[in-house]
């Protein structure tokens, strides 16, 4: 179990003389949307501009109340961002609506509206959008854990092995901890290193397989996840 060292989450934290935690600059978000390109949508067409990557960072953004950038010997290394659920609309999972990215790609990229590429990327970002019916199924229950959301966690490839993703989501712990927030969870899929969840001793709340044809999979299913914890422990992540 990771201990957490007692801090103020809104200052910077220095975790060592190469890693820090800090508040993301434009700089630092500009390098978070790459991020979430390389990651996920490698194949993107030049022609989109970057678009799926844009609307799925502010989707992960959009009601966060903390945000962190990992900085690695003062480079950008990763993110990690969490929301209280209370700031989405509860609704049955049968209303969220395949065209939800169509306000972000208004703000992001407006050139696309109306466009033949506008569905395409609506389908690149099925995966996104069958996390957010998982969610909102779970948030129907009212489970102690569905109080907050970690909404992005990402780590830049290049820099694993340096105890990142462990730092980020140890800090996010002791500020979901001041907050008094019962527990949390996030959604992940195929696509994300979900057994990094499974290592840190979070529990697996939901699964489910979906029809969607993901880059790198081949034939095989897609699933999408929840993982979640309850706090209250001295020490939640392993």
């Amino acid at each position: 179990m990771a201990r957490r060292d007692e801090r103020t989450c809104d200052e910077k934290i220095e975790l060592s003389e190469e890693l820090t935690l800090e508040e993301p600059t434009e700089a630092a978000l500009e390098a978070a949307a790459r991020l979430v390109g390389k990651t996920w949508y490698p194949d993107e067409p030049a022609a989109w501009r970057g678009a799926c990557e844009k609307v799925e960072l502010a989707h992960h953004l959009e009601h966060a109340t903390y945000v962190r950038a990992a900085m690695l010997n003062g480079s950008f290394a990763g993110i990690i961002a969490a929301a209280p659920t209370e700031a989405h609309e509860v609704k049955a999972a049968a209303d969220v609506s395949a065209l939800w990215y169509r306000d972000h790609l208004r703000k992001v990229t407006p050139w696309a509206i109306g466009t033949s590429d506008e569905a395409a990327i609506g389908a690149s970002l099925a995966p996104v959008t069958a996390e957010m019916i998982l969610t909102q199924e779970f948030l129907k229950k009212r489970d102690a854990r569905s109080a907050w959301e970690i909404t992005l966690l990402a780590i830049d490839p290049a820099c694993q092995g340096h105890g990142i993703g462990k730092a980020l989501l140890t800090d996010v712990v002791a500020y979901l901890q001041s907050q008094e927030a019962a527990g949390f969870f996030l959604a992940t899929d195929d696509g994300c290193d979900f057994g990094f969840y499974d290592h840190l001793g979070l529990e697996r709340i939901a699964a489910r397989e979906t029809p969607i044809a993901a880059e790198g999979l081949g034939d095989q299913p897609f699933h999408v996840y929840l993982y979640g914890a309850l706090l209250g422990d001295p020490c939640d992540v392993r």
